[in-house]
């Protein structure tokens, strides 16, 4: 289910369909904090329909929001497609600006390349994307068409004959796929290795040399390119274009566009807090009826905890739904059971 809490906190609870919420263990959340405090992973993106140049969205955003958008994963791509609605078709800026300086990340966006096993006397500058070889790491043009190797959560790492540059090998691989191939970790490693090890061609991995960096100074480095834009210096700043599944181009900052924020309005507190909680099943949570008393009762232990001047609502899905039944793990206990 879907509360949110105005100058308070806002709540986002998943719940099952179908069954009624123990109003004990929602109080004790309360009194615990944990509804507001466990938030902090989901961006609220703003979508602002007046054309400014970066550095005026960008103060903008930051006097009346957190700052421009900053971007995680396609996911997050996604929402912000979708903040767009009113029929704009042009670009809007985001939060990403050129950087003082270049450094190592993974197209997935992170920058630990700690298990990443260089060839010696690499990187040498020959390019700012890598290739796999026998177990070793290169830099290598980007524009060369080369074999790929994917990541997929389900089955691992996927090697992708294909040839492509690198901009299409990750486009392939997080279309059909995860990612570029990425590594965390020493058993990571020995998994790609233990996958490549009878291939002996050269193949593209996710690792890229980055010149970017978001406004907020948030240190991943997803990336979203339009095809030829993330290997050249077109322009200083970067907009999301709306007519190209949300692919990122690079402009001039000057130039003037609509644009996203990321963050609540500065005058009007929320949170937003996902929980997932057991019952007993025996209610139906979609009566309007039961919904309001529930909401009702919440407003008492509020004010009862001294929270005043505070608006509370539930928050519908797109789907239209407040209550979204959650799969059990088949012999788990429930999470949270107030009952001895």
């Amino acid at each position: 289910m879907h509360l949110i809490i105005t100058d308070h906190c806002a709540v986002r609870v998943k719940h099952q369909r179908g069954a009624v919420m123990n109003m004990s263990l929602f109080v004790l959340l309360l009194l615990s904090g944990l509804l507001c405090s466990a938030s902090g992973l989901w961006r609220e993106y703003q979508y602002i329909n007046i054309s400014m140049s970066w550095t005026q969205a960008q103060s903008y955003c930051r006097e009346i929001y957190t700052d421009l958008a900053t971007v995680d994963s396609m996911d997050d791509v996604n929402r912000m497609m979708k903040k767009v609605n009113d029929g704009y078709r042009g670009s809007v800026w985001i939060g990403l600006q050129t950087a003082n300086q270049k450094r190592w990340v993974w197209s997935n966006g992170e920058d630990n390349i700690s298990y990443n096993q260089w060839a010696p006397e690499e990187p040498f500058g020959s390019g700012d994307c890598v290739i796999l070889y026998s177990n070793a790491s290169y830099d290598y043009p980007c524009e060369t068409p080369l074999s790929s190797v994917c990541y997929n959560e389900s089955n691992g790492y996927v090697i992708i004959n294909d040839v492509k540059n690198w901009t299409d090998a990750q486009s392939y691989c997080r279309q059909y796929h995860t990612d570029l191939a990425f590594v965390h970790n020493s058993r990571e490693q020995l998994q790609l290795y233990a996958a490549v090890v009878d291939f002996w061609e050269w193949a593209w991995i996710g690792l890229f040399l980055d010149s970017w960096q978001w406004s907020d100074q948030w240190n991943l480095a997803f990336r979203n390119w339009a095809p030829g834009q993330q290997f050249q210096r077109l322009g200083d700043c970067v907009a999301m274009s709306t007519t190209d599944s949300g692919k990122w181009v690079q402009y001039s900052c000057d130039q003037k566009y609509h644009f996203i924020c990321h963050g609540v309005d500065k005058l009007v507190q929320k949170q937003t807090v996902r929980l997932k909680l057991s019952n007993d099943g025996k209610h139906n949570l979609t009566d309007p009826l039961l919904q309001t008393a529930i909401m009702n009762e919440i407003n008492i232990k509020l004010k009862n905890l001294g929270v005043e001047n505070t608006q509370i609502k539930w928050r519908k899905d797109e789907d239209g739904e407040v209550f979204h039944l959650s799969k059990r793990t088949v012999n788990s206990r429930p999470p949270c059971n107030m009952n001895p």
